[in-house]
């Protein structure tokens, strides 16, 4: 088996392709290694895939659409995971076109790729921005009152509308995920999770939007995965055409406020922290029905907060890493 990870350098992506190829499977992977946040961390999870002799690797910017085409067309993928994506919601205005390039043109590059090539299965990663603060709780797949906060949320819900209008008339089946706070070893220095605890972990302080009220579904990375590869297996007793979005959450959210205590209590140390405005673009809550997900896979994320923290305290407090969390932090902001 093969298969394509888009964005196989960022923090989802590198923990799917270092599953695959434990399990068995070709990797192929595509990444530009954006300066959103600090390159050398992508670079730092690339080396790991690239000591495995069944990965792959191009150095490639998804809107080159006859490339991405080419790469598709000559490795000949089952499956296309397609993750690549500018993230976050708080980019300023200036910067907006990083998510129409990457979220938009980036993204129906590598769907015509799928489609053109009659790739089997191609899923690809929607978020739960895309529920906004209008939707009912817990969100389900289900649900018609759509409206994203932020642009970021919008970019992903376009998404989902193209890719079940051509998928329809394929011999490609489509699957959107929608991720919840993704969290773990590895992960996004520009998440709250990771700066908190390089914070406490360096004795610097932490920047604190709005209250800490807002609450989040968060998903370990583990959890994650397995729910990705399960997805992937069902996905292939589908008709050629079909397309839905999968919640990828466990439907147990914490507050910011709750993951500071977690975080305090596991590492022994006290944050000093500093608190701005809120920012309109963040949701004051997301909460996962898993419904939909159990049916199709038989299991959910389950992972307690204090372990994954946990896990992800152990990570950082290793070399190099340790070392290096100011500077990828810094980076992100």
């Amino acid at each position: 088996m093969r298969a394509v990870v888009t964005g196989s350098s960022g923090f989802i992506g590198a923990a799917l392709s270092n599953q695959l190829l434990a399990s068995g499977w070709e990797v192929v992977g595509i990444d530009s290694h954006s300066d959103y946040y600090a390159p050398q961390l992508k670079e730092f999870r690339l080396e790991k895939l690239k000591s495995n002799p069944k990965f792959h690797f191009y150095n490639a910017d998804i809107c080159n659409l006859k490339l991405v085409n080419q790469i598709v067309k000559e490795n000949q993928p089952n499956t296309i995971f397609h993750l690549a994506a500018q993230a976050g919601v708080r980019l300023p205005i200036e910067s907006m076109y990083k998510y129409v390039e990457s979220n938009l043109t980036g993204f129906s590059s590598v769907l015509q790729a799928a489609v053109s090539n009659n790739v089997s299965e191609f899923l690809y990663a929607s978020s739960s921005s895309v529920y906004g603060n209008q939707a009912s709780i817990p969100y389900s797949e289900e649900e018609k009152n759509l409206n994203p906060n932020s642009f970021y949320g919008a970019t992903k819900l376009s998404n989902e509308i193209l890719a079940k209008s051509i998928i329809q008339n394929s011999q490609t089946k489509s699957r959107g995920m929608r991720f919840f706070t993704v969290y773990g070893p590895m992960g996004r220095p520009d998440m709250a999770y990771f700066r908190i605890l390089a914070s406490l972990l360096s004795d610097s302080s932490f920047n604190l939007f709005g209250d800490g009220s807002i609450q989040r579904d968060f998903t370990f990375v583990d959890d994650c995965v397995k729910s990705v590869l399960a997805l992937q297996i069902n996905l292939q007793t589908k008709n050629h055409g079909f397309h839905d979005v999968v919640n990828i959450g466990g439907g147990n959210p914490f507050s910011i406020n709750d993951l500071l205590r977690v975080a305090m209590n596991l590492t022994g140390k006290k944050l000093i922290y500093e608190t701005s405005g809120k920012n309109l673009n963040d949701a004051l809550i997301t909460n996962a029905s898993s419904d939909y997900l159990f049916s199709q896979i038989g299991n959910k994320p389950t992972t307690k907060l204090e372990v994954g923290i946990q896990e992800t305290i152990n990570w950082m407090s290793e070399e190099p890493q340790r070392e290096l969390l100011g500077k990828w932090v810094r980076s992100s902001i």
